[in-house]
């Protein structure tokens, strides 16, 4: 039994955020063969029902990784097989970054997210989540949950000079990835997509050279970097393709069905 995990934006998805027919056989057709099917995604676990269900995990157990390896739940059953959250008082002392420096957030709390600022960031991420959102402007006091992640926002050119002093600050108390140009996550100390794959081989006692994974962007490098084949999207960034063990054809060339094809199914 091999370990499929799929990144979902740039790699899942193609160019107009839809699983194309032939990917969606592929994977089903993996998963029917007993393989076991992970969605991997900064995204929050709500944001991922409706493809899980595209991609029958209902029907033979598919996984869902998400908050960049946060939280780690089975479809099927609802059985959440963990899920690791930031510290609130942590989170506080994150959030409170935004009264220093001219930076917004974007934060999952369960099926909804909230921001600082009713933004453009905002904006796509109700998009390209399907979740509504909430503008509080000052969570430091009031926050009353544990985050899986808490994501800053900013354009890219100002975000680069920002990331600096973020990276000073909490680098020894949490994860931080760039997930796109304007995104900069943070996340529990230790936890990546990455170390996701391999918490879940050990639950299901999946040996590490079993593993596959998609990823096109940087927070994919870890999963990339840990599994036994590493597959980088044709449209990945260079730093994804010069570790992938395997190069295969864009998300626009459904480049997961072209290698299950060759070498799984």
């Amino acid at each position: 039994m091999k370990l499929i995990a799929v990144d979902v934006d740039g790699t899942l998805l193609n160019s107009q955020r839809v699983i194309s027919d032939k990917t969606r056989d592929a994977l089903i057709a993996a998963g029917e063969a007993g393989h076991k099917i992970v969605i991997v995604s900064g995204r929050p676990t709500a944001a991922v029902y409706h493809l899980a269900k595209e991609l029958k995990f209902d029907e033979f157990g598919g996984l869902l990784s998400n908050f960049n390896g946060g939280s780690i739940t089975n479809y099927a059953t609802g059985e959440v097989i963990s899920n690791h959250t930031l510290d609130i008082d942590l989170a506080k002392e994150l959030l409170a970054l935004t009264h220093e420096i001219d930076i917004e957030f974007v934060m999952p709390r369960g099926d909804r997210i909230v921001s600082n600022k009713d933004s453009k960031y905002l904006g796509v991420e109700k998009t390209i989540l399907g979740l509504e959102a909430d503008v509080v402007e000052d969570l430091v006091d009031s926050i009353d949950f544990a985050p899986n992640k808490i994501v800053f926002a900013n354009d890219p050119e100002i975000l680069e000079e920002q990331m600096p002093i973020i990276k000073e600050r909490f680098a020894d108390r949490t994860s931080q990835v760039r997930s796109q140009r304007f995104y900069y996550e943070i996340m529990p100390v230790g936890l990546s997509k990455g170390a996701s794959l391999l918490e879940i081989a050990d639950h299901y006692g999946i040996e590490k050279a079993d593993i596959i994974a998609f990823g096109d962007e940087m927070n994919d490098y870890t999963m990339i970097e840990v599994a036994g084949v590493g597959v980088a999207m044709g449209n990945a960034v260079e730093p994804i393709k010069e570790i992938a063990d395997h190069v295969t054809l864009s998300n626009d060339e459904d480049g997961i069905a072209a290698y299950l094809e060759e070498f799984v199914l």
